[in-house]
């Protein structure tokens, strides 16, 4: 389940916002000061961020600024929520690196449909130099080592277990058949039957303990990576 937080002191703006988002099941918290969801952001890995700009403590700038220099917060969505429709104001915001702005007063559908787009297009791996990001994970390439968020140690993976759990996270939601892993990872020349998959997929799982139900079994197909998975992850 996706976690939103929503940044306004406003009361009836959260629950517009909260009805907005409803329907997507995403988890919300709510924070009404700058210090309030600092705090919150601090304890919690939401995977957007809803700011208005006007706080009674400070601005949403400068609560950008200090959000995205939290580790965990570098790639994570914010949109800007505001009364502002100045066109400085939305320069600034862009200049700083959001992803979106959204004027008051608005309407439900249009900000579920632009959190809906956000939510799903950070759930997707991304790729930047030796390492690649699905979900939970980063994979860096060349030194073949796992880490997930929010932990500092690495996980120890044999090469082809990286290779397997690669192969998924550089297609996210794609289903990968055993013969297909097979071809990929071993290669033609080797033989080796699908239960040679099944068992090496089940060491991966064990070692991604609570993330383990990102890599899914999908009955009579195969396996595949699904970064939007309600997990233990997540909670």
């Amino acid at each position: 389940m996706n976690k939103v937080l929503i940044v306004d002191d406003a009361e009836e703006i959260i629950l517009a916002v909260e009805s907005a988002l409803a329907p997507l099941g995403v988890e919300t918290m709510t924070a009404q000061t700058v210090s309030e969801a600092l705090q919150k952001a601090a304890v919690n890995l939401f995977d957007l961020v809803i700011i208005d700009i006007m706080l009674p403590d400070g601005d949403g700038f400068d609560l950008f600024t200090k959000i995205r220099s939290l580790h965990d917060y570098k790639k994570v969505p914010v949109i800007f929520l505001t009364a502002k429709d100045d066109i400085a104001s939305k320069v600034s915001a862009f200049s700083l690196g959001a992803d979106d702005y959204v004027v008051k007063p608005f309407h439900l559908l249009e900000l579920r449909a632009r959190v809906e787009n956000k939510l799903k297009k950070h759930a997707e791996m991304s790729m930047e130099g030796d390492q690649i990001t699905a979900g939970p994970l980063t994979l860096e390439v060349s030194s073949q080592r796992l880490k997930v968020r929010g932990k500092g140690e690495f996980i120890a993976l044999t090469p082809r277990e990286f290779k397997i759990l690669l192969l998924l996270v550089k297609s996210p939601d794609r289903i990968f058949s055993r013969e297909y892993i097979l071809d990929k990872i071993w290669g033609q020349d080797v033989f080796v039957t699908d239960r040679t998959v099944d068992a090496h997929v089940c060491y991966l799982r064990k070692k991604l303990s609570k993330f383990s139900t990102h890599i899914e079994s999908v009955p009579g197909e195969g396996y595949r990576f699904n970064p939007r998975t309600v997990s233990a992850s997540l909670t």
